[in-house]
């Protein structure tokens, strides 16, 4: 997919200076746990990287936690996203490199060049909350960079994000990105637009504390997102089960934008996935059966710790003094010849 979008943007290039869609990396940012749920994270409140997901919830003031994703694919692509949360704020930085190839002719000839691309965003959000509601801003600063024809690019843009906690069991929630944005401006002259899209979500509790059936004791907890992209209009679903409180069992559905013209214009993907969690320390993985980055990228992996809940001093509780005690009446008897007496 990488291979593809390179080619693309080269020969975008070769014709000249025109507005075109930007290439957003938004969605390969959200975490091995979200990725094995089917891609579903708008209602997820529990997360390692709010920046990356629904950022309204830094409103609900979660303790401080880093996570971290990096890895290497066919030695041609290198990944790295890290992201720090703490109460309201967030942090994220997220990188893309990729080693093109050789530059060859139309007959294959060597050309002297390698072509190689880089994509990195900055990411910065701010949660609050208002009673059932909750909402987010995310400002993200997006820079390319192509080595070969040497031109590099440049451009921000606005999130708007939001959560209503319905229920116990029941949470919505809803990101609008890319709300503001300036031009991706490149220096040969090209432009670029950052789409906006609009997604909504939510999360059933099935099991659990706050489930719906408090028969089910070990949480159960159902994803869903919509999200609209143009003319498109994307789901994800996914299911996670918590069979004790440091192991959870992900499974979901996905679909994407099918590429390859003359098909459908959407597939639908498996994914699945297990967390870990031990000592504050949390591991995740996912299975993607897809080709979202390359044709043989198929795990995720996400490490992240989180500090620990601060401990609750005990409530000092002052006593009333007792009321004084009414005086104590004694009975006094007196013998006598003439018999008992009684005072």
């Amino acid at each position: 997919m990488i291979k593809r979008r390179l080619a693309i943007l080269f020969l975008a290039f070769c014709w000249g200076a025109e507005t075109r869609q930007a290439v957003g990396l938004d969605a390969l940012s959200i975490g091995a746990d979200a990725l094995a749920r089917g891609g579903a994270y708008l209602a997820a409140e529990q997360s390692n990287h709010y920046v990356f997901q629904n950022y309204a919830f830094l409103g609900h003031q979660p303790t401080p936690r880093f996570s971290l994703t990096a890895f290497n694919l066919i030695s041609e692509v290198g990944y790295f996203a890290a992201a720090y949360s703490q109460p309201n704020f967030s942090l994220g930085f997220l990188r893309l490199q990729e080693n093109g190839g050789e530059l060859r002719d139309s007959l294959g000839n060597l050309q002297g060049g390698v072509i190689s691309y880089t994509d990195s965003t900055f990411y910065g959000a701010y949660g609050w909350k208002a009673g059932q509601y909750s909402f987010g801003l995310r400002a993200k600063l997006q820079n390319k960079y192509f080595s070969e024809v040497d031109v590099s690019a440049r451009g921000l843009a606005l999130d708007l994000s939001g959560v209503y906690q319905a229920r116990l069991y029941l949470t919505v929630g809803a990101e609008l990105r890319n709300l503001a944005a300036t031009k991706l401006l490149w220096s040969n002259g090209l432009e670029e637009n950052f789409g906006k899209s609009l997604g909504l979500g939510g999360i059933f509790k099935a099991g659990g504390p706050d489930g719906y059936w408090a028969s089910l004791r070990q949480p159960i907890n159902i994803y869903t997102d919509i999200r609209a992209e143009e003319t498109n209009y994307l789901s994800n679903t996914g299911i996670e089960y918590w069979p004790c409180s440091y192991v959870a069992l992900r499974g979901g559905l996905k679909q994407k934008q099918n590429f390859h013209p003359g098909n459908n214009p959407t597939l639908t993907e498996f994914t699945a996935g297990l967390g870990f969690n031990y000592a504050n320390i949390y591991v995740d993985y996912a299975y993607n059966s897809g080709t979202d980055l390359a044709e043989n990228l198929t795990h995720f992996f996400t490490v992240a710790y989180r500090w620990a809940e601060p401990k609750t001093p005990p409530e000092v509780t002052s006593k009333k003094p007792s009321p004084p005690k009414p005086p104590i009446k004694y009975k006094q008897t007196f013998r006598s010849t003439l018999g008992d007496t009684e005072l």
